[in-house]
C-alpha cells in the first residue's frame, strides 16, 4: 500500500512538473486585443517590444491589424525591457517618430544600409540623454549651433518635406529597443570623405557602417 502511494505522489509529482513547465512556456506571452486606433508600432510600444518581433510571433505578412482582432504580445520581454529601461526611457511620440524617420531617410538614402540607419537613429536616442544635448527627440533634431543648426537637411528646410520609407520607421523601432542596452554610446556621425572637420575626425570612432563613421 505505501508502494502504491509513493508511485502515485511521484506521479503527481512528474505531472505537475511537466505543467508547471508548460505553464512558464506558455508565459512568455500573452494576448491583446486589437482596439480602434491600434496600430502595430503602438502596440509594440505598450509591450516593450518591435513591431518585427510582433509580426514573428504572428506570422503577419503586413503592418495592417484588424480591430477584434488578438495578437500575441510578449511578457517576459516586457517586464525584463522594462527593468533595464527604467533609468533610460525614452518618450517617442507618433509624431517624432516620423520626424526621426525623415531624419534617418535624409542622412540614409537608400544607399546606406539598415545597421547605419538604425545607427543614426541611436545617435539622436543618445543625445537626448547626454547631459551636452536637449532633452527630448525633437529638440535634439531641431538643435541650433553657431553654424545654424546641428543636422544639414534641418539647415537647408528640406527634412519635414522627406517622406520617409518602411525601413527608416523599422530603423527608428529596432534602435528604441535597443537604446537601454546600447554600449557604444555614438554621438556623432560623419562621411571621412567628405567631412574635413578636425574637431569630429579628432572624436573616438565606435563603429563604421556603409559611408558613415560613428563617434563619442
Amino acid at each position: 500500500m505505501k508502494k502504491t502511494i509513493v508511485a502515485l505522489a511521484a506521479a503527481c509529482c512528474m505531472a505537475f512538473g511537466w505543467q508547471a513547465s508548460s505553464t512558464e512556456a506558455a508565459s512568455s506571452y500573452t494576448y491583446y486585443q486589437v482596439k480602434k486606433g491600434d496600430t502595430l508600432w503602438k502596440i509594440a510600444k505598450q509591450y516593450h517590444t518591435t513591431v518585427a518581433k510582433l509580426k514573428s510571433l504572428n506570422k503577419l505578412k503586413s503592418d495592417m491589424v484588424h480591430i477584434g482582432k488578438k495578437l500575441k504580445v510578449p511578457t517576459v520581454a516586457k517586464t525584463t525591457t522594462k527593468a533595464s529601461a527604467n533609468k533610460k526611457a525614452i518618450s517617442l511620440s507618433a509624431v517624432d517618430r516620423k520626424l526621426l524617420a525623415q531624419l534617418v531617410q535624409a542622412e540614409t538614402g537608400s544607399s546606406e544600409p539598415f545597421a547605419g540607419k538604425v545607427e543614426v537613429a541611436l545617435v539622436i536616442f543618445n543625445r537626448v540623454k547626454h547631459k551636452e544635448f536637449p532633452n527630448t527627440v525633437r529638440g535634439v533634431i531641431y538643435q541650433k549651433t553657431k553654424s545654424g543648426y546641428a543636422f544639414a537637411p534641418v539647415k537647408t528646410g528640406k527634412l519635414t518635406r522627406i517622406q520617409p520609407t518602411k525601413k527608416d520607421y523599422e530603423a527608428v523601432d529596432k534602435a528604441l529597443a535597443l537604446f537601454p542596452n546600447d554600449r557604444r554610446g555614438s554621438l556623432y556621425f560623419y562621411n571621412p570623405k567628405i567631412t574635413k572637420d578636425k574637431w569630429m575626425l579628432s572624436r573616438p570612432v565606435t563603429i563604421r557602417i556603409g559611408n558613415h563613421a560613428f563617434a563619442k
